[in-house]
């Protein structure tokens, strides 16, 4: 079976059916497939079996709703769980602390003035009109928070030609184009990747829009940086021979994309989620990334 025929559909009556008790056999029928022949299709795409998917979005949803303020022990039973202590085993299990833990923890990044109650669960957050310069400090943050072993006088040129790159280019949300290269360069650092790869973040598609030529890249930063942007700039997410870092700077961008989407059109943010679903999510699996795909997932079933 061809994976668009599929595996929209599929996401979207888990999330229909999210608070009811579902089955491999109920999924596979609703699909119109075999068990047997269904399950093995999934797993081959999304790298997890369909039972442990549907329990993970449960998790999800019901985190939603305990940082919305509902009691956990509604929470429990909005999800098929007879007990609060039966909830709160399986959360631990999944999440590796009690949901009564991760209120309160919550609780009290809010009131630091912290960012959004799932990032405990997902990538690395910015403000959403944040500017050039508060990226740039984001960046330098994270890089010392994970102790990348970067130059920083590299990074620092890297943003300035960015910045140049970029000069009196608007997003669709009126903030400066170079934010969004930013924003994929502090995702990158969030995921470890290295420091040619970051910088790369910076420039992530400025060949794709013609506004710098590979000659300048190339004067500016480094031939490895440059390289990278040759092959991100001819990416195809179904291509086997992907460079790992060539990927992880589309799963950025896409990412930060999916993060702003409120800024385009419904009829845009129905085609980004469903290229998100069909095209990057199975490559986000095989690169293993638990935040980076949970926060992709989330966010293209948000807006399917």
């Amino acid at each position: 079976m061809k994976q668009e025929d599929w595996i929209v559909p599929c996401f979207a009556y888990i999330e229909e059916h999210i608070k009811e008790a579902m089955g491999l056999n109920e999924i596979a029928g609703h699909m119109g497939y075999s068990v047997y022949y269904f399950s093995r299709a999934f797993k081959a795409e999304m790298g997890i079996t369909i039972m442990e998917y549907v329990k993970r979005r449960k998790m999800i949803r019901a985190t939603e709703e305990i940082l919305s303020g509902m009691r956990i022990i509604d929470v429990a039973f909005n999800y098929g769980y007879q007990s609060h202590s039966a909830f709160t085993k399986a959360f631990t299990k999944e999440f590796g602390l009690s949901p009564a833990i991760l209120r309160a923890y919550v609780m009290q990044k809010t009131e630091l003035g912290g960012g959004s109650t799932m990032s405990h669960f997902f990538m690395e957050e910015t403000k959403i009109h944040a500017t050039k310069e508060e990226l740039l400090e984001q960046l330098l943050t994270v890089i010392r928070a994970n102790q990348l072993e970067y130059q920083l006088d590299n990074i620092q040129k890297g943003y300035e030609f960015a910045c140049r790159v970029y000069e009196g280019v608007k997003r669709y949300s009126g903030d400066d184009y170079v934010t969004h290269p930013l924003n994929v360069a502090i995702l990158l650092a969030d995921m470890g990747a290295g420091e040619d790869a970051v910088i790369a973040g910076m420039l992530c598609d400025a060949l794709a829009k013609g506004s710098m030529d590979e000659e300048t890249i190339l004067e500016n930063t480094s031939k490895n940086v440059s390289d990278l942007l040759l092959l991100a700039n001819n990416f195809h997410p179904e291509d086997p021979e992907n460079e790992e870092s060539v990927v992880l700077l589309k799963l950025a961008e896409r990412l930060h994309n999916m993060r702003t989407i409120d800024f385009m059109s419904v009829e845009q943010q129905k085609e980004k989620a469903k290229e998100t679903l069909t095209l990057f999510m199975p490559i986000a699996n095989r690169l293993g990334n638990e935040g980076l795909k949970e926060e992709l997932n989330n966010l293209a079933i948000k807006y399917m």
